[in-house]
C-alpha cells in the first residue's frame, strides 16, 4: 500500500512540475503571439492572457518549494513557449479563439486529474490553477460571441490571484473559510 501512495505522490510531483513549467511557457507564448494579432486590441488581450498564465504559475509556485521541485530556468521555458507560436501565427483571430474553445477544455481535464492526485493541503492552489484555464475558455467563447466584456473572466481570475498570492490577513482569513 505504501508503494502505491509513494508512486502516486511521485506522479503528482512530476506532473505538478510539468504543469508549472507549461504556465511559464504559456506566458511567453501569449506574449510572443500578441505580436501577430494587433488588430482591434487583440494583442492586448493576448498580453492579458500572458498575465493570467504567470498568475497561475505564481499560485502553484509555493507547492514546488513545498515538494522540493526545481523548474528549468525561466529563459529556457520562455524560449520553448515562444517556439510554440509557429503553430498558430497564421491563424485569424476567430480561428484562434475557436481553437482555444475546442482545445483548452482538455487542459481543464488534465488539471482536474492533477487535483485528484494531490494531497488535500495542495488543493486550494491547484483549484486556482484549474480556474485559470476555465477563465481562458470563457474569454475565448465571449470573443466568438462578440461580447463586449469578454475579458471579464480574465480580470476576475487575476483579482482572485491577487487575493491568493497577496500578503497579509486576506489570504489567511480566506484560507480558513472566513469570508470577511
Amino acid at each position: 500500500m505504501a508503494d502505491a501512495k509513494t508512486s502516486s505522490l511521485d506522479t503528482y510531483r512530476k506532473t505538478l512540475l510539468v504543469y508549472y513549467e507549461e504556465e511559464i511557457m504559456g506566458e511567453a507564448y501569449f506574449d510572443a503571439l500578441a505580436g501577430h494579432f494587433e488588430g482591434e486590441g487583440e494583442g492586448g488581450k493576448l498580453r492579458l492572457l500572458a498575465r493570467v498564465e504567470r498568475a497561475a504559475a505564481e499560485a502553484v509556485e509555493p507547492l514546488l518549494r513545498k515538494h522540493h521541485l526545481t523548474a528549468r530556468g525561466e529563459a529556457v521555458l520562455k524560449s520553448l513557449g515562444e517556439a510554440g507560436v509557429a503553430a498558430h501565427r497564421d491563424y485569424g483571430w476567430r480561428e484562434f479563439m475557436a481553437h482555444m474553445v475546442a482545445r483548452y477544455p482538455g487542459y481543464v481535464d488534465d488539471f482536474e486529474r492533477l487535483e485528484r492526485l494531490a494531497p488535500d493541503a495542495d488543493l486550494p492552489a491547484l483549484k486556482l490553477l484549474t480556474r485559470h484555464e476555465v477563465a481562458a475558455i470563457e474569454f475565448a467563447a465571449g470573443e466568438l460571441a462578440g461580447e463586449a466584456g469578454s475579458t471579464a473572466p480574465l480580470h476576475r481570475y487575476l483579482e482572485q490571484c491577487m487575493v491568493w498570492c497577496g500578503k497579509g490577513e486576506t489570504r489567511v482569513r480566506r484560507s480558513r473559510g472566513d469570508s470577511r
